[in-house]
C-alpha cells in the first residue's frame, strides 16, 4: 500500500471552487491520488467538467452530486428537528452546510470502491510531494495543534471516549479507511439515540448549547480509531500554514512563493474569511525577508506578536477554544 493511488474527494460549492480550479496539477504532482471527485450542488458539475477538459484532466477528474449521497434538505430537516426538540428554532447562526460537508465525507465510504480515500479541504494547497503511507505500508494519521472542547463533548456522548491524543486530528485533510469509516458509522447507527440515520443520531448526541461547533468528523474518526484500531495508522505531525491568505492571495501565488513555503510546510490554507493584509503581503514578498528568515520563522514572529490573538503553545486561544495557526 506504500505507493497506493487512491481517490481524493473535495466537497465544495461553486463560489469556493474558484480557488481550487488552478490546483489540479499540484494535486496530481504532489499527492498519491488516482483521481479527484468534486462533491457539490448540481451547478458545480458543468464548471468542474469544463475545467477538467480545458486543463487536460477529464479522465482523472469527476463530479458527484452531493444530494446523491445525502440529500441536503434531509440533513437540514434533521438539524431543525433536533433544535426544535429542545424548544428552540434554528437561527441564522446555525451551520447546516458546515455539518453537511462533514457528513458527506463520512458517507462517501458507502460508495467508495477502494480501500482508502482522501478527503481534502478545498482551500488547501499541497506545497511538496506528500506520502500517505510510511515505508512499512502503514497509513498516516496526520495531526496538528488545535483544541475545541465541544468536539470532545459529542465524542463522549457518542462513544464514551475521552481525548485520545495530545494533538488534534484536524489537519485540512484525512486519509480514511473505507471499512473503518463504515464500522464507525454502523456503531453510531446502532446507538439508542433519536433518528434513523447516522447524522440524525449525531445531531442528537450534540448538546443543544454546543450546536454551533459541536462535531468534527476528523477529530471523531481519529479518536475512535485510536480506541478501536490503535495500531492501524502511524501518527505524523502535519506541517501546514493555516492563515496563508493573510500574506498572499492564492491567485497571485508564484512558483517561487511555493518553493519558499515548501521548505517548512507540507501545505498552505487560503481561507476566504482571512482577507489579505497589505502590510503582511509586503513582508511575505520582500526578498530581504526570505534572505534572513524562513517562512516558518516569519509566520511565528507575526503570530507571537499577538496580531491573531493570544498565542499559546503553537495555537491561538479564544476562551476555551484553541485554534490552529
Amino acid at each position: 500500500m506504500k505507493n497506493a493511488n487512491i481517490p481524493m474527494i473535495i466537497p465544495t460549492i461553486p463560489k469556493d471552487y474558484s480557488r481550487v480550479k488552478r490546483n489540479y496539477k499540484k494535486y496530481f504532482d504532489f499527492l498519491p491520488i488516482s483521481r479527484i471527485i468534486f462533491i457539490g450542488p448540481k451547478p458545480l458539475e458543468e464548471i468542474v467538467m469544463s475545467d477538467a477538459e480545458t486543463q487536460g484532466y477529464s479522465d482523472r477528474v469527476d463530479y458527484l452530486d452531493e444530494n446523491s449521497i445525502i440529500p441536503f434538505d434531509d440533513l437540514k430537516t434533521a438539524m431543525i428537528k433536533r433544535i426544535r426538540a429542545e424548544g428552540y428554532e434554528m437561527d441564522e447562526n446555525s451551520k447546516p452546510g458546515w455539518y453537511y460537508q462533514q457528513f458527506l465525507k463520512m458517507a462517501y465510504a458507502y460508495i467508495c470502491d477502494e480501500e482508502y480515500y482522501i478527503s481534502w479541504d478545498s482551500d488547501t494547497l499541497p506545497l511538496r510531494k506528500i506520502k500517505m503511507f510510511n515505508d512499512k505500508g502503514k497509513p498516516y494519521l496526520d495531526t496538528k495543534a488545535e483544541y475545541n472542547p465541544g468536539y470532545f463533548r459529542t465524542i463522549r456522548n457518542l462513544f464514551g471516549l475521552e481525548k485520545a491524543y495530545e494533538r488534534s486530528f484536524i489537519a485540512e485533510h484525512m486519509l480514511f479507511n473505507k471499512e473503518y469509516m463504515l464500522e464507525l458509522i454502523n456503531e453510531i447507527s446502532a446507538l439508542k439515540l433519536d433518528g434513523d440515520t447516522f447524522y440524525e443520531k449525531i445531531f442528537h448526541a450534540i448538546d443543544i448549547d454546543n450546536m454551533k461547533l459541536g462535531f468534527s468528523e476528523f477529530e471523531t474518526y481519529g479518536t475512535w480509531l485510536l480506541n478501536r484500531h490503535p495500531n492501524a495508522y502511524a501518527i505524523r505531525l502535519w506541517k501546514s500554514m493555516r492563515k496563508a491568505n493573510l500574506f498572499v492571495d492564492s491567485h497571485n501565488l508564484t512558483e517561487g512563493d511555493i518553493k519558499w513555503l515548501a521548505k517548512d510546510y507540507d501545505a498552505a490554507s487560503f481561507e476566504s474569511y482571512h482577507p489579505l493584509v497589505p502590510e503582511l503581503a509586503n513582508i511575505f514578498k520582500d526578498p530581504k525577508t526570505r534572505n534572513n528568515v524562513s517562512a516558518k520563522e516569519m509566520y511565528l514572529k507575526v503570530t507571537k506578536s499577538g496580531l491573531f490573538g493570544e498565542y499559546v503553545d503553537g495555537m491561538i486561544r479564544e476562551g476555551d477554544l484553541y485554534s490552529p495557526i
